[in-house]
């Protein structure tokens, strides 16, 4: 048996709670589901299994199937290595610090995958009996019906971005992926209409730059240190405001971030729709701004690395 040969992480995950709160599980095993972490554990015999749900339709599994993955403990198995950071969560690192699996696979909407080949000998005659829930009363737990406690609990999922070093490793991730994405071509004008009148009104003395960033939907205050009289600072302000709300569009979207620079009496605004530009230097949006800014678009206008985003479908 492969990760791939597993069914679905829905499928699995409500028939498991089913049986666990009917208590039609195999005699002698054990199994209990951690409402905090939303991790279904299953104990039988030698044998193992944790599931934990988490946002945008991912899980992951892992666990050891009896003495079929022994040989791979005794030998150091890293079940980790070359797993997305979002499938190395706090439940599974706190697990897998006190007892080493010998498989782990997480699930995605491309279906289930792992580092592991080859380790899940054994999975099917450990995971095959939890899969025996009756239909009508996995299709009622899903949709919510006459629930108890255990299968209310069952609804909830675990935020990839609640999790610190978790988050961190994927904002790092996505922002370097950001930095290869290229803009995709809007046929907007370097020199916008608004922008130039505010130009000509203002009269700037002396050259700027001006980076600002977008946190779901709102301009945040530039990046560095302020280098305008506030009244002009003030004003500008309020026209990138202005000009990010009148360039979103409901296909594409609107910018992330923007930079002004006024020179020799000129004026451009440049805009980041994608990635993180050369000429941008701070710490990115995070996770969350990002996730609200990608689902405002269409998917054909949300770039590679949103897939990677936590809690995105």
């Amino acid at each position: 048996m492969e990760a791939d040969d597993l069914a679905s992480a829905d499928d699995l995950w409500w028939s498991w709670a089913v049986l666990a709160d009917s208590g039609r599980l195999p005699e002698g095993s054990a199994c209990e589901l951690d409402p905090d972490e939303h991790v279904l554990s299953y104990d039988y015999g030698d044998s193992w299994a944790s599931m934990q749900r988490i946002g945008g339709g991912r899980a992951v599994i892992w666990g050891r199937a009896g003495s079929s993955t022994r040989d791979a403990i005794s030998a150091h198995l890293d079940v980790l290595a070359g797993a997305p950071d979002w499938a190395s969560s706090n439940a599974v690192w706190s697990s897998i610090r006190n007892v080493k699996p010998g498989f782990l696979a997480w699930y995605s909407r491309d279906g289930w995958d792992t580092s592991t080949t080859g380790m899940f000998d054994g999975v099917v005659e450990l995971l095959g009996p939890l899969l025996r829930a009756d239909p009508r009363l996995v299709a009622q737990a899903r949709a919510g019906e006459g629930c108890s406690t255990l299968l209310q609990q069952a609804h909830g999922v675990a935020h990839v971005a609640a999790q610190g070093s978790i988050r961190k490793r994927l904002r790092q991730q996505i922002h370097a992926q950001m930095r290869e994405t290229p803009e995709r071509d809007r046929g907007l004008p370097v020199r916008p209409t608004l922008l130039a009148r505010w130009a000509r009104v203002t009269e700037p003395v002396g050259d700027f730059v001006r980076t600002v960033q977008v946190d779901e939907g709102r301009l945040a205050a530039p990046d560095g240190a302020e280098t305008l009289p506030e009244a002009m600072a003030a004003s500008l302000h309020n026209v990138l405001r202005e000009l990010h709300r009148a360039e979103a569009d409901e296909e594409s979207g609107a910018w992330l971030l923007a930079r002004v620079s006024y020179s020799d009496g000129r004026i451009r605004l440049d805009r980041a729709f994608d990635g993180l530009p050369a000429w941008y230097a701070g710490k990115g949006p995070t996770l969350r701004a990002l996730t609200w800014e990608m689902q405002q678009r269409s998917p054909r206008w949300r770039p590679a690395w949103a897939t990677l985003l936590p809690d995105f479908r």
